[in-house]
């Protein structure tokens, strides 16, 4: 008891000097609690006072049938009751529900097959359970309708997939970077699409012209794809998307948002000519101060949850002042989700209609810069605004579920 209060005083004080109302609720470790100070007392003076919390209070202090259920159950306490507007999930997970902040592993049936362990963020903010018939399976499209709900769009919401002391100061670090010193010039209005996949060229044209670019009006937007990029020299294609080219264009510090088209695995994207971007390359990045967000499709990418670490978006994270700042990316594979796929794969190939899995990038871009949005806010406002689809289509509800957002929620999508 002694030590439960103890905590609750410090959680308390990471508040905020003057107990300025949280607008921020963060969850990690008894053991990274005072890692995550600075983390807070930045917070605090951006005007966005973030109350930390640790798993091992809300262990004891919430009834669950077990910790991902005893989370939510808080951090849906901390929004009905309290105001909270961003939910942080301060830590990595490990399979098995271990780990600093253990996902809450829901069960999908489309015609993909079965996937029984989607790491599903969403579900620390809903206001149902996720397990109707109460069988300990969660997130079953038929089974489990009734207690699945998705996110309304009024609280942001992310996960800082860190393990140690270190990656939280790293991170820190550069979180201050990009909302004290954002780089002037055009690197927040440029944005590059990278496609090595030909049958996505029509859906990856129509991201940025139908709907980014109308956003972004004086924006600056070059295509790197398989078969033509601004930097081909005798015909088109000659250039190649290599890790060299790649590393070139982040060091480069003059792109500020990314879209990643193209195959991937857990250590990392594949390039043009099979080549495989990994925490290797990674290590030669020197974009300091120059951190952009990424949004990709590609298979495995964002998978945090995996028995090897760190996945490809993990490394660019917790990289000391280099990598990203934040990425939304697929846990699993990066697939089209359609509502009517026999119909809406041959117009995704002709006509570039896009899937769900590329409207959600889409839209997170779109919605984040039109409307001044947080990364956690504009992910969130994107979920609810597909969740009619996610409703009635087990492909949707599966897009809903497996597409998470790595990174602080708080920072803006196009710092002005």
């Amino acid at each position: 008891m002694k030590k439960l209060i103890g905590s609750l005083i410090l959680s308390a004080c990471l508040i905020a000097p003057g107990i300025a109302a949280p607008t921020a609720l963060l969850i990690t470790s008894d053991e990274l609690e005072d890692a995550w100070k600075p983390f807070v007392e930045w917070k605090a003076k951006q005007g966005k006072p973030t109350k930390v919390i640790t798993t091992e209070e809300i262990e004891k202090s919430y009834k669950g049938s077990d910790i991902q259920e005893k989370i939510r159950l808080c951090v849906r306490e901390h929004i009905d009751k309290h105001g909270i507007q961003w939910v942080i999930l301060g830590g990595d997970s490990q399979l098995g529900g271990k780990g600093i902040v253990p996902d809450r592993d829901t069960v999908h049936q489309t015609r993909w097959g079965k996937n029984t362990d989607i790491p599903t963020d969403i579900y620390f903010i809903s206001p149902t359970n996720w397990d109707a018939d109460a069988d300990g399976v969660y997130g079953e499209f038929e089974d489990d309708r009734e207690a699945i709900s998705y996110p309304d769009g009024s609280v942001g919401l992310g996960r800082i997939p860190v393990r140690n002391a270190q990656d939280i100061k790293a991170y820190t670090d550069k979180v201050i970077s990009y909302e004290t010193d954002y780089p002037k010039g055009d690197f927040g209005s440029t944005m590059v699409y990278t496609c090595t996949v030909a049958g996505a060229y029509p859906k990856v044209r129509r991201s940025w012209d139908d709907h980014v670019s109308k956003a972004l009006p004086d924006g600056k937007m070059s295509r790197y794809f398989a078969n033509k990029t601004p930097w081909d020299k005798k015909e088109d294609g000659d250039f190649q998307l290599n890790t060299a080219n790649w590393i070139e264009l982040i060091n480069g510090k003059s792109v500020g948002k990314f879209h990643f088209h193209g195959h991937g695995l857990i250590e990392g994207w594949e390039l043009e000519g099979h080549q495989m971007f990994t925490s290797e390359h990674v290590s030669k990045l020197t974009n300091k101060g120059a951190y952009p967000i990424i949004t990709t499709v590609s298979c495995f990418t964002g998978h945090y949850d995996a028995a090897q670490d760190p996945c490809i978006a993990e490394s660019m994270l917790r990289a000391p002042d280099a990598g990203a700042i934040a990425i939304v990316a697929p846990c699993r594979e990066g697939k089209p989700h359609f509502m009517d796929p026999s119909k809406d794969f041959p117009l995704m190939m002709r006509e570039g209609k896009m899937d769900g899995t590329t409207t959600t990038m889409t839209h997170f871009w779109e919605m984040g810069i039109r409307d001044n949005l947080t990364t956690g806010a504009a992910l969130m406002k994107t979920k609810a605004g597909l969740a009619p689809k996610a409703k009635k289509s087990a492909m949707f509800h599966m897009c809903l579920s497996e597409l998470n957002l790595l990174g602080d929620p708080t920072i803006a999508v196009h710092p002005k």
